[in-house]
């Protein structure tokens, strides 16, 4: 366990709630999160939808407090504390990533834990998904995969045709290791990018591999992982987050990952350095085990719970609007492209962010593409309608890198400057949030990054262009 487990051991249950004063121009704190076909606009034919890439349920040998399998059997109370996460989070998808332990020596159809009233998801005639079924009419669709030495998420089958051989599978990354994790259905992911020197990195995308993380929650607190992997103090964090997690605090709970949003900038440049010769997708792992912080906060939650995790931050991907339903073949189908953006909706749910190229070719082209030269559409997005807020307004911040680095800042049209990788990152200063932020707001109004899109690969200009 994490070493901060004793540090905030001396949580208490939450006291009575206060009303929000002015509901015209307020929205009070709120631990989930609003559908996000209400909440966010269609824009060009695309629909957003919210997910979790790199969450473990029972079937990892980590998970739920060490002893995910009591009696043989997935604990059940820690399946239900999942299931009801990502209902009050509104998550559209559920890529689960459990390790080989125990995940290899379960039949596949046990990787759905499916339950009575939930939808099984069938392609050709082989089930792919779980849709749960939410009381309030929200549905999720779960997707199982695994997380070893590479992370294939959406698997329509196990890697192997037998226990031996998964594990086997699930714990290479050479290219037929790879080609097998495709050919079992899954898009290759890459884990804990932070931890892994560049040159491996390569080579994994060499043999296959599709993306990695730009973020990794998981690393964002342990101690270790802070200075050896990402050149941070590994625990300078902690005291900050007393008004937060004491029982003296004023500090919305949910809020303390605050102390620890900031760029990831090591992976970030090993994404930049391999997007430059050959296309990979970014991601945002939320790495949710539940198994590290037992304790109720004054919110009355655990620490780590799966809610107060899946809370953070989201990876929304760009589904035609026509699909009511997201299936797995959608969801893998954009997660694959790159038509996606990574939102740290613990700062709000950005609303109406839209970057898309018009090429010289006449073609519209989506994050993710490999495109001709052309102009960059960056739309702002601004702070949606349910997004917790008091009186003031927040600020917003955008730029457009190119190759790594900054290119072009603000939002509108920008013609590509020659062949390269361009991504955008839109910042936020978090004003609407100082009602939730304590006694000393101040120490947590600054920029932090809101918005990661995923980048395009433009070509050098043809002959005659």
């Amino acid at each position: 366990m994490w070493i901060w487990l004793t540090i905030l051991s001396c949580a208490s249950p939450k006291p009575d709630a206060e009303t929000t004063s002015d509901e015209a121009t307020t929205v009070p704190w709120s631990g989930g999160l609003v559908a996000t076909v209400d909440d966010l606009p269609a824009q060009r034919g695309w629909q957003v939808r919210r997910g979790i890439v790199h969450l473990h349920s029972p079937w990892s040998h980590d998970a739920c407090d060490g002893d995910p399998l009591p009696d043989g059997s997935p604990d059940l109370d820690c399946l239900q504390d999942l299931r009801r996460a990502l209902c009050e989070t509104r998550m559209d998808f559920a890529y689960l990533t459990d390790h080989p332990a125990h995940a290899a020596d379960q039949e596949y159809l046990d990787l759905f834990h499916s339950q009575d009233g939930d939808t099984p998801i069938h392609e050709a005639g082989t089930q792919t998904g779980n849709r749960i079924h939410c009381d309030d009419g929200h549905s999720v669709l779960w997707m199982p995969g695994i997380e070893d030495t590479l992370m294939p998420v959406g698997l329509k089958a196990h890697a192997g045709s037998t226990p031996e051989d998964s594990h086997a599978i699930y714990d290479d990354d050479s290219a037929s290791a790879v080609q097998s994790l495709k050919d079992a259905g899954g898009v290759v992911l890459v884990a804990h990018t932070e931890g892994k020197d560049l040159e491996v990195l390569s080579d994994m995308v060499d043999a296959g591999v599709e993306g990695l993380e730009l973020f990794n929650l998981h690393a964002a607190f342990d101690p270790t992982k802070r200075e050896e992997d990402l050149g941070l103090d590994g625990l300078g964090w902690l005291p900050e987050i007393t008004p937060f997690t004491s029982p003296d605090g004023s500090a919305e709970p949910d809020l303390f990952v605050l102390a620890v949003l900031q760029e990831q900038s090591v992976s970030l440049e090993r994404w930049d350095t391999l997007s430059a010769t050959t296309s990979v997708i970014g991601v945002a792992g939320t790495d949710a085990h539940q198994n590290v912080l037992p304790m109720d906060l004054r919110d009355g939650e655990r620490g780590d719970s799966y809610r107060r995790m899946l809370r953070w931050f989201s990876n929304n991907l760009l589904i035609n609007e026509d699909i009511t339903q997201p299936r797995p073949e959608d969801t893998n189908e954009a997660l694959s492209a790159g038509r996606s953006y990574v939102a740290f909706e613990i700062l709000g749910t950005p609303s109406g962010f839209d970057l898309y190229l018009e090429g010289s070719d006449g073609q519209t082209y989506e994050m993710g593409a490999d495109t001709p030269p052309g102009t960059l559409h960056l739309v702002c997005p601004t702070l949606s309608a349910s997004s917790p807020r008091g009186e003031q307004a927040p600020e917003f911040t955008a730029t457009i890198f190119k190759d790594g680095v900054a290119w072009k800042t603000g939002c509108g049209d920008f013609t590509t400057d020659g062949p390269g990788v361009y991504r955008a990152r839109v910042d936020i200063l978090p004003n609407h949030l100082t009602d939730f932020l304590g006694e000393d707001p101040d120490t947590w109004l600054h920029f932090y990054p809101w918005v990661y899109s995923n980048p395009f690969r433009v070509a050098p200009a043809s002959e005659g262009e």
